[in-house]
C-alpha cells in the first residue's frame, strides 16, 4: 500500500491508420456511491490480441471529493507482474504494471482501486480521468493502447465506509476469511481519524485488535487469536466511542501469505539469505543453503497466542503443519514459529532450498498451512 519509486517506460505515439478495434485497452467503470463511502472498482485491461508486458498510466480526479487505495489486480498477478505507483500531484497518480520478466499482461483488472468518498462530497458527477497511456510488448517496443474513462456519481444516501472487499491479509493484499493471529489490512473511506488515531479502536467479536498503524484510508491491525475456532466474526472500528463499522467476516483456520519486498502481494519475497542478508536477483540463495521466509496467517500457536506480544524467550509454533515449495518442490522445514522481535502473528520460516531445482531471478515460492496455501512470491536462486 506504500507508495514506490517513480519508474517511467517509454512513451509511445497512437500509431495513424490501425484497423480500429484492434488496439489494447485500458478502462475504468461508471458507479455509484454515496457519501463517507468506500467503493472497489477495477482499473481493466484488454490485450485484442496483442501481447503486452508493461503499462504505464496517470489517473487524475477531483481530490475535495475523492481518495484512491490501490492494490494489485488480478490480472497482473497471474502475469507474475508488479504495480507501481507514484503521486504526480495530490490529484493525480503515476501507475506502473511491470517485473523482470517478459510475461504478457492476461485479460482483465491490472490494478484494484478503492475509491473513498469523502464524507462532506457534494451530490454530483466526478470523473476519474487517464492523463496519458503508454505501453510495450515483450520485447520492449512500445505498441498503441487506448483509454476508457469512467466516475463516480455521488448520491444522497450515506455510504459504507468499509465493505469486505476491504478487509485484506496485510501481506499478500487479498480479501477473503480471517484466521487467528493474523496480520490485516483494512482499507476504506476515514476508517482512522487522522486528527486523534489513538481514539480509534479496532474489534473482533468485542476482543481488540492491536493496531500497527493508521491513516485516514488504511488500518494496519492484528486479528485476535481469541477468535480461534470460529466460523464467523464481527468487525467494529470505533472511534472516540462512536462505531463507525459493524461488519460480519468469516473466520478460517489458516490463511498463509508470505510478506515481499514491495509491500505488494507480488513478486520478489522479504527474503533472508543464510548469511542473513537480503535476498536479491543481485544477490541470490544458493541451492541446498538455508533461507528465512517470514509470513502472517498460520492460525492459532501452541502455546495459543497473547494478543500484541513481542515473543522473546518463548517463541509459540503454529498448530497446523507448515509447509513449503520452493520451484515446485518441497523445502526441508528447520524451523517455523514466532519471529523473535516481531509481534505475534508474524511467522518465521527457516527452510533449506532443495539442491536439483533449477536456479533463476523469481522462481515461485508457496507458503502452506495444514490444508491452506498461500500465493506464489518470489525468491532469486543461483
Amino acid at each position: 500500500m506504500r507508495p514506490a519509486a517513480r519508474f517511467v517506460l517509454p512513451l509511445c505515439l497512437v500509431l495513424p491508420g490501425l484497423p480500429p478495434g484492434f488496439a489494447s485497452g485500458i478502462s475504468v467503470p461508471n458507479t455509484l456511491a454515496g457519501p463517507g463511502a468506500s467503493i472497489p472498482i477495477a482499473v481493466s485491461f484488454t490485450s485484442e490480441r496483442s501481447p503486452i508486458s508493461g503499462l504505464q498510466f496517470d489517473l487524475s480526479f477531483d481530490d475535495s471529493a475523492l481518495s484512491l487505495g490501490i492494490l494489485v489486480g488480478d490480472a497482473t498477478r497471474a502475469s507474475g507482474k508488479t504495480v507501481y505507483f507514484a503521486p504526480v500531484s495530490s490529484r493525480q497518480i503515476r501507475f506502473l504494471i511491470a517485473e523482470l520478466n517478459a510475461n504478457s499482461i492476461s485479460d482483465g483488472a491490472v490494478v484494484r482501486l478503492f475509491v473513498n468518498v469523502q464524507p462532506g462530497a457534494a451530490p454530483g458527477f466526478y470523473r476519474i480521468h487517464f492523463e496519458s497511456a503508454t505501453a510495450t510488448d515483450p520485447s520492449g517496443q512500445s505498441v498503441p493502447i487506448s483509454t476508457s474513462d469512467g466516475a463516480v456519481t455521488v448520491a444522497t444516501t450515506y455510504g459504507a465506509p468499509v465493505v469486505l472487499e476491504g478487509v485484506l491479509n496485510g501481506a499478500n493484499l487479498l480479501p477473503g476469511p480471517v484466521a487467528p493471529g493474523e496480520i490485516i489490512t483494512i482499507v476504506g473511506s476515514g476508517v482512522a481519524s487522522p486528527a486523534a488515531p489513538q481514539a480509534t479502536t479496532v474489534r473482533f467479536d468485542g476482543l481488540d485488535a492491536p493496531l500497527l498503524y493508521e491513516s485516514s484510508g488504511q488500518i494496519n491491525a492484528v486479528v485476535p487469536f481469541g477468535i480461534a475456532g470460529r466460523t464467523t466474526t464481527t468487525l467494529e472500528i470505533v472511534h472516540s466511542s462512536v462505531t463507525y463499522t459493524h461488519l460480519s467476516v468469516p473466520v478460517a483456520d489458516a490463511v498463509p501469505a508470505l510478506f515481499t519486498m514491495q509491500g505488494s502481494g507480488t513478486g520478489q519475497g522479504a527474503i533472508l539469505n543464510q548469511d542473513a542478508s537480503l535476498n536479491s536477483p543481485g544477490n541470490p540463495a544458493a541451492r541446498g543453503s538455508v533461507i528465512v521466509l517470514y509470513g502472517t496467517g498460520a492460525g492459532q500457536t501452541n502455546p495459543p497466542g497473547t494478543d500484541g506480544l513481542i515473543p522473546a524467550a518463548l517463541l509459540p509454533k503454529p498448530v497446523l503443519p507448515v509447509s513449503v515449495q520452493i520451484g515446485g518442490q518441497s523445502a526441508e522445514i528447520l524451523y517455523a514459529g514466532a519471529a523473535p522481535g516481531l509481534i505475534s502473528g508474524v511467522v518465521q520460516i527457516n527452510c533449506r532450498v532443495p539442491s536439483d531445482i533449477e536456479p533463476g531471478n523469481a522462481v515461485p515460492v508457496v507458503l502452506g498451512a495444514g490444508s491452506a496455501v498461500s500465493p506464489p512470491v518470489t525468491v532469486a536462486l543461483k
